[in-house]
Protein backbone atom coordinates (compact mmCIF):
# COMPACT_ATOMS: atom_id res chain seq x y z
CA UNK A 1 0.00 0.00 0.00
CA UNK A 2 1.78 3.12 -1.23
CA UNK A 3 -0.26 5.88 0.45
CA UNK A 4 -0.68 4.35 3.91
CA UNK A 5 0.58 1.50 6.00
CA UNK A 6 -0.54 -0.73 8.80
CA UNK A 7 1.69 -0.47 11.88
CA UNK A 8 1.08 -3.77 13.62
CA UNK A 9 -1.40 -6.53 14.27
CA UNK A 10 -2.65 -8.47 17.29
CA UNK A 11 -2.63 -11.72 15.30
CA UNK A 12 0.70 -13.00 16.65
CA UNK A 13 1.85 -16.46 17.64
CA UNK A 14 3.08 -17.16 21.22
CA UNK A 15 6.67 -17.23 19.92
CA UNK A 16 6.20 -13.83 18.31
CA UNK A 17 4.69 -12.41 21.50
CA UNK A 18 7.63 -13.70 23.56
CA UNK A 19 10.08 -12.17 21.11
CA UNK A 20 8.18 -8.88 21.37
CA UNK A 21 8.41 -8.90 25.17
CA UNK A 22 12.14 -9.61 25.00
CA UNK A 23 12.64 -6.78 22.54
CA UNK A 24 10.70 -4.40 24.76
CA UNK A 25 12.75 -5.41 27.81
CA UNK A 26 16.01 -4.85 25.93
CA UNK A 27 14.72 -1.55 24.57
CA UNK A 28 13.86 -0.33 28.06
CA UNK A 29 17.33 -1.32 29.30
CA UNK A 30 18.96 0.58 26.44
CA UNK A 31 16.83 3.62 27.21
CA UNK A 32 17.89 3.54 30.87
CA UNK A 33 21.54 3.68 29.79
CA UNK A 34 20.67 6.39 27.31
CA UNK A 35 18.97 8.45 30.02
CA UNK A 36 22.15 8.44 32.11
CA UNK A 37 24.25 9.44 29.13
CA UNK A 38 21.80 12.22 28.37
CA UNK A 39 21.81 13.53 31.95
CA UNK A 40 25.60 13.50 32.02
CA UNK A 41 25.85 15.27 28.69
CA UNK A 42 23.23 17.86 29.67
CA UNK A 43 25.08 18.63 32.89
CA UNK A 44 28.37 19.17 31.04
CA UNK A 45 26.70 21.31 28.38
CA UNK A 46 25.05 23.43 31.06
CA UNK A 47 28.43 24.05 32.67
CA UNK A 48 29.87 24.98 29.27
CA UNK A 49 27.07 27.43 28.51
CA UNK A 50 27.18 29.01 31.98
CA UNK A 51 30.90 29.55 31.59
CA UNK A 52 30.28 32.02 28.76
CA UNK A 53 28.31 34.41 31.02
CA UNK A 54 29.25 36.66 33.93
CA UNK A 55 28.86 34.52 37.07
CA UNK A 56 27.84 37.59 39.10
CA UNK A 57 25.00 38.45 36.71
CA UNK A 58 21.34 37.50 36.93
CA UNK A 59 21.06 33.99 35.51
CA UNK A 60 17.48 34.22 34.28
CA UNK A 61 18.41 37.27 32.17
CA UNK A 62 21.06 35.37 30.20
CA UNK A 63 20.32 35.02 26.49
CA UNK A 64 22.58 33.05 24.18
CA UNK A 65 23.26 34.84 20.90
CA UNK A 66 24.09 33.16 17.61
CA UNK A 67 27.76 34.06 18.12
CA UNK A 68 27.65 32.62 21.62
CA UNK A 69 26.09 29.45 20.24
CA UNK A 70 28.91 29.07 17.72
CA UNK A 71 31.55 29.72 20.39
CA UNK A 72 30.24 26.72 22.33
CA UNK A 73 31.90 24.48 19.74
CA UNK A 74 35.26 25.72 21.02
CA UNK A 75 34.55 24.65 24.62
CA UNK A 76 35.78 21.13 25.35
CA UNK A 77 33.38 20.59 28.24
CA UNK A 78 30.41 21.45 26.04
CA UNK A 79 31.69 19.24 23.22
CA UNK A 80 32.11 16.30 25.60
CA UNK A 81 28.55 16.85 26.75
CA UNK A 82 27.42 16.88 23.13
CA UNK A 83 29.20 13.57 22.55
CA UNK A 84 27.41 12.02 25.51
CA UNK A 85 24.06 13.38 24.34
CA UNK A 86 24.66 11.87 20.88
CA UNK A 87 25.61 8.57 22.51
CA UNK A 88 22.37 8.63 24.46
CA UNK A 89 20.50 9.41 21.24
CA UNK A 90 22.12 6.37 19.60
CA UNK A 91 20.84 4.12 22.39
CA UNK A 92 17.48 5.83 22.02
CA UNK A 93 17.39 5.13 18.28
CA UNK A 94 18.19 1.44 18.79
CA UNK A 95 15.49 1.22 21.46
CA UNK A 96 12.94 2.84 19.14
CA UNK A 97 13.70 0.25 16.47
CA UNK A 98 12.86 -2.51 18.97
CA UNK A 99 9.74 -1.17 20.70
CA UNK A 100 6.92 1.38 20.24
CA UNK A 101 7.69 5.03 20.92
CA UNK A 102 4.96 5.00 23.58
CA UNK A 103 7.02 2.52 25.59
CA UNK A 104 10.57 3.72 24.93
CA UNK A 105 10.23 7.48 25.14
CA UNK A 106 8.83 7.91 28.70
CA UNK A 107 11.64 5.84 30.24
CA UNK A 108 13.85 8.85 29.64
CA UNK A 109 12.36 10.47 32.76
CA UNK A 110 15.12 8.70 34.69
CA UNK A 111 17.40 11.46 33.44
CA UNK A 112 15.82 13.79 36.03
CA UNK A 113 17.10 12.03 39.16
CA UNK A 114 20.37 11.36 37.34
CA UNK A 115 20.82 15.09 36.70
CA UNK A 116 19.92 16.04 40.28
CA UNK A 117 22.50 13.62 41.66
CA UNK A 118 25.15 14.75 39.19
CA UNK A 119 24.58 18.44 39.99
CA UNK A 120 24.83 17.75 43.71
CA UNK A 121 28.07 15.83 43.17
CA UNK A 122 29.61 18.53 40.97
CA UNK A 123 28.64 21.50 43.13
CA UNK A 124 29.11 19.69 46.43
CA UNK A 125 25.77 20.61 47.97
CA UNK A 126 23.02 18.64 49.65
CA UNK A 127 19.75 18.09 47.80
CA UNK A 128 16.80 19.80 49.57
CA UNK A 129 13.82 17.64 50.40
CA UNK A 130 11.52 19.83 48.30
CA UNK A 131 13.62 19.04 45.22
CA UNK A 132 13.27 15.31 45.74
CA UNK A 133 9.54 15.85 46.27
CA UNK A 134 9.31 17.67 42.95
CA UNK A 135 11.32 14.93 41.22
CA UNK A 136 9.10 12.25 42.77
CA UNK A 137 5.93 13.97 41.58
CA UNK A 138 7.38 14.26 38.09
CA UNK A 139 8.48 10.62 37.97
CA UNK A 140 5.11 9.37 39.27
CA UNK A 141 3.28 11.39 36.65
CA UNK A 142 5.44 10.15 33.78
CA UNK A 143 5.31 6.54 34.98
CA UNK A 144 1.51 6.74 35.09
CA UNK A 145 1.50 8.27 31.65
CA UNK A 146 3.78 5.47 30.43
CA UNK A 147 1.55 2.74 31.85
CA UNK A 148 -1.58 4.07 30.20
CA UNK A 149 0.10 4.78 26.88
CA UNK A 150 1.96 1.46 26.63
CA UNK A 151 -0.87 -0.83 27.76
CA UNK A 152 -3.48 0.65 25.49
CA UNK A 153 -1.41 1.40 22.38
CA UNK A 154 -2.78 -1.06 19.85
CA UNK A 155 -1.09 0.38 16.75
CA UNK A 156 -3.67 -0.78 14.18
CA UNK A 157 -4.73 2.51 12.60
CA UNK A 158 -3.69 3.29 9.05
CA UNK A 159 -2.21 6.75 8.57
CA UNK A 160 -1.13 8.90 5.64
CA UNK A 161 1.60 11.46 5.05
CA UNK A 162 -0.58 14.57 5.44
CA UNK A 163 -0.99 14.29 9.24
CA UNK A 164 2.81 14.30 9.57
CA UNK A 165 3.03 17.55 7.62
CA UNK A 166 0.21 19.12 9.62
CA UNK A 167 1.79 18.12 12.94
CA UNK A 168 5.07 19.79 11.93
CA UNK A 169 3.35 23.08 11.02
CA UNK A 170 1.24 23.10 14.20
CA UNK A 171 4.24 22.42 16.44
CA UNK A 172 6.29 25.18 14.82
CA UNK A 173 3.47 27.67 15.39
CA UNK A 174 3.04 26.57 19.02
CA UNK A 175 6.77 26.85 19.69
CA UNK A 176 6.88 30.35 18.21
CA UNK A 177 4.18 31.44 20.67
CA UNK A 178 5.92 29.80 23.64
CA UNK A 179 9.22 31.43 22.70
CA UNK A 180 7.58 34.84 22.86
CA UNK A 181 6.03 33.99 26.23
CA UNK A 182 9.45 32.90 27.53
CA UNK A 183 10.86 36.38 26.89
CA UNK A 184 8.13 37.93 29.07
CA UNK A 185 7.88 35.27 31.80
CA UNK A 186 8.90 35.46 35.47
CA UNK A 187 12.56 34.76 36.17
CA UNK A 188 11.97 31.32 37.71
CA UNK A 189 9.89 30.20 34.69
CA UNK A 190 12.24 31.25 31.88
CA UNK A 191 14.43 28.14 31.89
CA UNK A 192 11.34 25.93 32.05
CA UNK A 193 9.68 27.67 29.10
CA UNK A 194 12.78 27.78 26.88
CA UNK A 195 13.38 24.11 27.68
CA UNK A 196 9.74 23.30 26.94
CA UNK A 197 10.10 24.73 23.45
CA UNK A 198 13.22 22.65 22.86
CA UNK A 199 11.57 19.57 24.35
CA UNK A 200 8.54 19.94 22.08
CA UNK A 201 10.85 19.98 19.06
CA UNK A 202 12.77 16.98 20.43
CA UNK A 203 9.57 15.05 21.07
CA UNK A 204 8.36 15.71 17.55
CA UNK A 205 11.78 14.69 16.23
CA UNK A 206 11.47 11.37 18.05
CA UNK A 207 8.05 10.85 16.53
CA UNK A 208 9.40 11.71 13.08
CA UNK A 209 12.26 9.26 13.63
CA UNK A 210 9.81 6.50 14.45
CA UNK A 211 7.66 7.44 11.44
CA UNK A 212 10.68 7.23 9.12
CA UNK A 213 11.61 3.83 10.57
CA UNK A 214 8.06 2.56 10.04
CA UNK A 215 7.96 3.89 6.50
CA UNK A 216 11.27 2.25 5.55
CA UNK A 217 10.41 -1.05 7.23
CA UNK A 218 7.04 -1.23 5.43
CA UNK A 219 6.41 -2.45 1.90
CA UNK A 220 6.23 0.20 -0.79
CA UNK A 221 8.54 2.78 0.84
CA UNK A 222 12.23 3.02 0.01
CA UNK A 223 14.80 5.16 1.77
CA UNK A 224 14.83 7.54 -1.20
CA UNK A 225 11.04 7.91 -1.32
CA UNK A 226 10.17 11.61 -1.19
CA UNK A 227 7.93 11.07 1.84
CA UNK A 228 10.70 9.34 3.77
CA UNK A 229 13.17 12.08 2.85
CA UNK A 230 10.68 14.76 3.89
CA UNK A 231 10.10 13.11 7.25
CA UNK A 232 13.87 12.90 7.79
CA UNK A 233 14.17 16.59 6.88
CA UNK A 234 11.46 17.43 9.43
CA UNK A 235 13.31 15.35 12.03
CA UNK A 236 16.62 17.13 11.42
CA UNK A 237 14.92 20.56 11.52
CA UNK A 238 13.29 19.68 14.84
CA UNK A 239 16.59 18.56 16.31
CA UNK A 240 18.32 21.74 15.13
CA UNK A 241 15.65 24.03 16.56
CA UNK A 242 15.52 21.95 19.73
CA UNK A 243 19.26 22.29 20.31
CA UNK A 244 19.03 26.08 19.98
CA UNK A 245 16.15 26.36 22.48
CA UNK A 246 17.69 23.93 24.95
CA UNK A 247 20.89 26.00 25.08
CA UNK A 248 18.70 28.99 25.98
CA UNK A 249 17.33 26.89 28.82
CA UNK A 250 20.84 26.06 30.02
CA UNK A 251 21.76 29.76 29.90
CA UNK A 252 18.76 30.94 31.94
CA UNK A 253 18.59 28.32 34.71
CA UNK A 254 19.96 25.15 36.37
CA UNK A 255 20.56 22.00 34.35
CA UNK A 256 18.08 20.04 36.48
CA UNK A 257 15.21 22.27 35.36
CA UNK A 258 16.11 21.86 31.71
CA UNK A 259 16.52 18.10 32.03
CA UNK A 260 13.30 17.79 34.05
CA UNK A 261 11.35 19.80 31.51
CA UNK A 262 12.81 17.93 28.56
CA UNK A 263 12.22 14.47 29.97
CA UNK A 264 8.62 15.38 30.76
CA UNK A 265 7.50 17.38 27.73
CA UNK A 266 9.57 15.40 25.22
CA UNK A 267 7.87 12.04 25.86
CA UNK A 268 4.43 13.64 26.01
CA UNK A 269 4.84 15.13 22.55
CA UNK A 270 6.36 11.91 21.21
CA UNK A 271 3.58 9.80 22.71
CA UNK A 272 0.82 12.07 21.42
CA UNK A 273 2.44 11.93 17.98
CA UNK A 274 2.63 8.15 18.21
CA UNK A 275 -0.97 7.82 19.34
CA UNK A 276 -2.57 10.30 16.96
CA UNK A 277 -0.36 10.38 13.85
CA UNK A 278 1.24 6.93 13.86
CA UNK A 279 -1.96 5.31 15.06
CA UNK A 280 -0.44 3.55 18.08
CA UNK A 281 -3.49 4.41 20.19
CA UNK A 282 -6.33 3.79 17.76
CA UNK A 283 -7.98 1.34 20.15
CA UNK A 284 -7.64 3.46 23.28
CA UNK A 285 -10.92 4.05 25.15
CA UNK A 286 -12.05 7.10 27.11
CA UNK A 287 -10.85 5.84 30.52
CA UNK A 288 -7.18 5.36 29.63
CA UNK A 289 -7.23 8.68 27.78
CA UNK A 290 -8.37 10.45 30.96
CA UNK A 291 -5.69 8.58 32.90
CA UNK A 292 -3.04 9.85 30.50
CA UNK A 293 -4.27 13.43 30.83
CA UNK A 294 -4.27 13.30 34.64
CA UNK A 295 -0.84 11.64 34.78
CA UNK A 296 0.52 14.21 32.38
CA UNK A 297 -0.84 17.05 34.50
CA UNK A 298 0.83 15.55 37.60
CA UNK A 299 4.18 15.34 35.80
CA UNK A 300 3.95 18.93 34.57
CA UNK A 301 3.10 20.06 38.10
CA UNK A 302 6.26 18.32 39.32
CA UNK A 303 8.36 20.24 36.78
CA UNK A 304 6.76 23.52 37.89
CA UNK A 305 7.65 22.69 41.51
CA UNK A 306 11.20 21.84 40.46
CA UNK A 307 11.53 25.17 38.64
CA UNK A 308 9.97 27.25 41.42
CA UNK A 309 11.62 25.61 44.43
CA UNK A 310 15.09 25.01 43.04
CA UNK A 311 17.71 26.62 45.32
CA UNK A 312 19.00 28.78 42.46
CA UNK A 313 15.51 30.12 41.78
CA UNK A 314 14.89 30.75 45.49
CA UNK A 315 18.21 32.59 45.80
CA UNK A 316 17.50 34.73 42.74
CA UNK A 317 14.09 35.72 44.15
CA UNK A 318 15.75 36.63 47.45
CA UNK A 319 18.30 38.81 45.69
CA UNK A 320 15.55 40.44 43.63
CA UNK A 321 13.60 41.22 46.82
CA UNK A 322 16.69 42.77 48.40
CA UNK A 323 17.34 44.89 45.32
CA UNK A 324 13.72 46.04 45.30
CA UNK A 325 13.94 46.96 49.00
CA UNK A 326 17.15 48.92 48.42
CA UNK A 327 15.58 50.77 45.49
CA UNK A 328 12.56 51.65 47.61
CA UNK A 329 14.77 52.90 50.43
CA UNK A 330 16.77 55.04 48.00
CA UNK A 331 13.60 56.52 46.53
CA UNK A 332 12.33 57.30 50.03
CA UNK A 333 15.64 58.98 50.94
CA UNK A 334 15.51 61.13 47.80
CA UNK A 335 11.95 62.11 48.65
CA UNK A 336 13.10 63.23 52.11
CA UNK A 337 15.87 65.36 50.58
CA UNK A 338 13.63 67.10 48.03
CA UNK A 339 9.92 66.36 48.55
CA UNK A 340 8.72 69.07 46.14
CA UNK A 341 11.40 68.61 43.50
CA UNK A 342 12.66 72.17 44.14
CA UNK A 343 16.29 71.24 44.58
CA UNK A 344 16.28 72.28 48.25
CA UNK A 345 16.85 69.79 51.01
CA UNK A 346 13.88 69.11 53.25
CA UNK A 347 14.18 69.55 57.03
CA UNK A 348 14.94 66.35 58.81
CA UNK A 349 13.06 65.56 62.06
CA UNK A 350 16.24 66.45 64.00
CA UNK A 351 16.35 69.94 62.34
CA UNK A 352 12.71 70.59 63.16
CA UNK A 353 13.23 69.73 66.83
CA UNK A 354 16.31 72.00 67.00
CA UNK A 355 14.33 74.99 65.68
CA UNK A 356 11.53 74.30 68.11
CA UNK A 357 13.94 74.40 71.06
CA UNK A 358 15.47 77.67 69.76
CA UNK A 359 12.06 79.31 69.50
CA UNK A 360 11.09 78.32 73.04
CA UNK A 361 14.38 79.76 74.37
Amino acid sequence: MAGSLRLSSNSRTPVQRKATFVNIAIAIGLQVIGSFLFASGATLQHLGVKGTFDPSGKTSSNRLSLGGMLRLFLIRKWLLGLLLVFSGAAFHLIALSMAPVTVVQPVGILAVPWSVLLAAKIHGHQIPRRIWSAVSVTVVGVVGFTIFSSLFATGEKEFEFNPILISFVVVCALCAILSFVATKAASWAKAMLWSSVGAIFYGLASGMMKAAINLVQSDGFSLLDWRVLTVIAFMLACYGLGVWMIQQGYASGPAEITVGTMTTVDPFVAVVFGLVVLGEGSGMSFGPSIGMVVSGAVAVYGVVLLSRDHPDAVEERRQAAEEAAEALATAHALQMVDPQGSGEAADSPRDVKSRQRGTEA
